[in-house]
């Protein structure tokens, strides 16, 4: 229904969670509310509360969590646009694309052009590509394709995760005053 933004002890974003699992932690003193939904109250037969939109960590919380590879997350880092041509054609006509091609492989590993060693199927060697430009690119290098990379790919920091959240959905008013500039783009 209506996600909550939770925030550490030092107000910084740690991620969303659903309202039930923000209320309880309200009913067990771990969170305070710094912000609400206006006008929305959430009742049980014996407590009436305003509905939390924001709300922040009583103790600070280290987290130490990356996101998971994934392909709903590769392109969330791509920001569901192809990273040879630009085109952002939607997340079904997007296809995961290895800049160096699967057929290079050793042992698993590919080298780079910067001439790093990396896993085949891993956040250094993979992108978002449409259809097309993975249908040109083929079993080729870029630069054997004559194609070049927008961005070179790595692997995204737990600082990401809240920003690849934000991508999937539309970040509610009361949050935004919260949320890093990056994370709005």
């Amino acid at each position: 229904m209506r996600d909550v933004l939770l925030l550490n002890a030092d107000f910084a974003p740690v991620g969303i969670v659903q309202w039930e699992r923000a209320v309880g932690l309200l009913l067990d003193r771990r969170v305070r509310v710094v912000e609400t939904y206006p006008g929305a109250e959430i009742h049980s037969p014996s407590v009436s509360l305003d509905w939390p939109a924001v709300v922040h960590l009583v103790r600070y919380a280290r987290h130490r969590t990356r996101p998971s590879f994934t392909r709903r997350n590769v392109f969330a880092r791509d920001a569901n646009r192809c990273q040879y041509c630009g085109d952002k054609p939607g997340i079904s006509v997007l296809t995961l694309d290895h800049v160096v091609p699967r057929a290079h492989a050793v042992n698993g590993t590919v080298r780079l052009a910067s001439g790093r060693v990396v896993p085949v199927h891993g956040w250094d060697n993979v992108v978002a590509s449409c259809r097309s430009c993975n249908f040109s690119k083929a079993a080729r290098t870029p630069s054997q394709a004559g194609m070049t990379l927008r961005t070179i790919p790595k692997a995204p920091g737990p600082q990401d995760v809240i920003r690849f959240a934000l991508r999937r959905m539309e970040a509610p008013d009361p949050w935004q005053p919260f949320l890093p500039e990056p994370a709005l783009s």
